[in-house]
């Protein structure tokens, strides 16, 4: 492909030299005159070919060398267009060495060639006359202006099909799209200078050189200002999008919005979606309230709304103020949110565990203050146990008494370790020594209820206070062998990474789903008879440890408990 491209330039190349070898445009007289006005016009293509206009967007540029062409055509002919094209594109290749290489310079002389013979026979055949500018020669213009318009988007098009993947014609609309405003352009602008060149052609050349320049540097200003401009604008919008609250602005001169990425992912919608739903401007079925207020006109702060989207549900903390110009004037409103469900969570559970703190300080006063008429009545109890008949003591339930007694007894000793846990007496030991002796007290309950032990726990020196230890393994193992009842299995292991992790597994009948986010807190029980404390003393030891309890899964197949315990404490 490339060399088919090449040898396409070469014979370019060749029949543009042809035709300007075939020629001379000079007559005998004034021949110095002629040549100084030739260089000044082929000078004039090389100045406009380096300052273009430039519009923006970067890299959107045009040069308008080809009114020249096109004026010296109706003006002075085929034979001196040509000449200054040769000496142009000469003074062009020596100025632009090192920035093109050669091969391009000569592509470019060949295209323009082709274009100024192939327009300046269309233009003689519809009745163009040289050196005449007149009405009657209307459409000998335009014609000739197509024909220059349509042999330039050919050339462009084939040359760039050539050196890409991109069909022939795809590329020809995209040319004829892009360059045909510039043409209309160099049509108007052709015939004004053709007018100047009939009348005074030093004057018009110099008159529109001069006009080009300032349009060039204008242009160039302009169009780096609009860079800059489109580079701040890009720059803020990636510093709204970054930020985690959604931000929402509607100008009211335009309709248009600006909704950054934080507001579509918090609303859990496309932009389109956020424009569509504003713009309706009325209250919606759904999230009523939220959408309810972009209705409002009026700034407000920090407005409490809940927002639900595909069963999640959510609290926003939404604020609207005024948008203004530099001038100070409303010209819109800018709607901010922020997610808040999470800190409304936690403001619950901080009111939640102040009511639970003085709650434990009044019980363990209470619990205390209970102990000591406890102790006084389980005394005279068990002196009557021991002192009365067995037909009394079956009469008066001294037995039942008794152990409803110890069991209050017991609810109190948890009260008070909840409100006042001692702090553990920390000693090097085995985690497998401690459930180790727990089994063997546990031993005669598993046999009674045929359930399995499997321990595999890894041999880690560990500081633990072994007593805490074993009352917070006692109240997982007491609940799993309840949750077993009988014919079961609970297994005891462990890994280690960065701290010792011991899972505690039974196949029970797993925790009900609604009760694990606050299975941990006190008096949260399924059980008839239990307090719902033994798993809130259980993180209260852990917790004590430096360690930390989760519930590592639970399904109607068995229920695990995971323990991570600090190593080398």
């Amino acid at each position: 492909m490339k060399r088919l491209f090449a040898l396409y330039v070469t014979l370019i190349s060749l029949f543009g030299c042809a035709l300007f070898l075939y020629i001379w445009p000079f007559s005998s007289v004034h021949v110095e005159e002629q040549w100084l006005l030739l260089l000044l016009f082929a000078g004039t293509v090389a100045l406009l070919d380096r300052y273009l206009i430039c519009l923006p967007p970067s890299g959107n540029s045009f040069t308008l060398e080809s009114s020249i062409y096109l004026s010296l055509l109706f003006v002075f002919g085929l034979k001196y267009t040509l000449t200054v094209l040769m000496l142009g594109s000469f003074i062009v290749y020596f100025t632009h060495l090192r920035k093109m290489v050669w091969w391009k310079h000569v592509f470019n002389f060949s295209v323009y060639a082709i274009m100024i013979c192939g327009s300046y026979y269309v233009y003689t055949i519809f009745g163009g006359g040289v050196g005449e500018i007149s009405l009657k020669y209307f459409w000998a213009y335009i014609f000739c202006f197509l024909t220059y318009f349509i042999l330039n988007a050919v050339l462009m098009a084939l040359y760039f099909s050539l050196h890409s993947s991109t069909d022939f014609i795809v590329v020809l609309i995209s040319t004829v799209k892009e360059v045909s405003y510039i043409y209309a352009v160099t049509l108007v602008v052709a015939i004004i200078l053709s007018i100047l060149f009939k009348f005074d052609s030093l004057f018009g050349l110099f008159l529109y050189t001069i006009i080009m320049l300032l349009l060039s540097s204008t242009f160039r200003q302009y169009s780096r200002l609009y860079e800059k401009l489109e580079d701040d604008k890009v720059y803020i919008e990636q510093l709204l999008n970054s930020l985690p609250i959604g931000l929402i602005t509607i100008d009211n001169s335009k309709s248009n919005h600006f909704i950054n990425d934080s507001a579509a992912t918090l609303l859990r919608l496309s932009k389109k979606e956020i424009k569509q739903l504003i713009e309706q401007e009325k209250e919606s079925g759904y999230n009523a309230l939220f959408w309810g207020l972009f209705i409002r006109r009026d700034p407000f702060r920090q407005v409490k709304v809940p927002y639900e989207r595909n069963g999640e549900k959510k609290i926003f903390l939404v604020s609207q103020s005024n948008l203004l110009n530099l001038y100070g004037e409303h010209i819109g409103r800018t709607i901010f949110f922020l997610d808040i469900t999470e800190i409304e969570e936690l403001t619950k559970r901080i009111h939640q565990s102040e009511k639970l703190a003085a709650v434990g300080e009044m019980a363990a006063k209470a619990a205390h203050e209970i102990r000591n008429p406890l102790a006084v009545i389980h005394g005279f109890l068990s002196f009557m146990n021991e002192n009365m008949a067995q037909s009394d003591r079956e009469q008066y339930h001294i037995p039942l008494l008794l152990k409803e007694i110890d069991r209050i007894n017991a609810i109190v000793e948890d009260m008070l370790l909840i409100a006042k846990p001692s702090a553990p007496m920390l000693k090097e030991t085995y985690m497998e020594t401690i459930v180790q002796d727990l089994l063997s007290l546990l031993q005669h309950t598993l046999e009674a209820k045929h359930i399995r032990v499997h321990v595999r726990l890894d041999r880690v020196l560990l500081r633990l206070d072994p007593k805490q230890m074993m009352q917070m393994l006692y109240n997982l193992l007491h609940n799993s062998i309840e949750s077993i009842e009988e014919n079961g299995t609970i297994r005891i292991y462990s890994d280690i990474d960065e701290t010792y992790n011991m899972y505690v597994y039974d196949s029970g009948k797993g925790i009900p789903q609604d009760m694990q986010a606050t299975m941990f807190e006190p008096f949260m029980t399924t059980k008839p008879s239990g307090t719902g404390l033994g798993l809130t003393i259980v993180k209260r030891i852990v917790e004590n440890h430096g360690g930390t309890i989760a519930l590592h899964d639970s399904s109607e197949k068995g229920t695990t408990f995971v323990i991570k315990l600090p190593i080398g404490r």
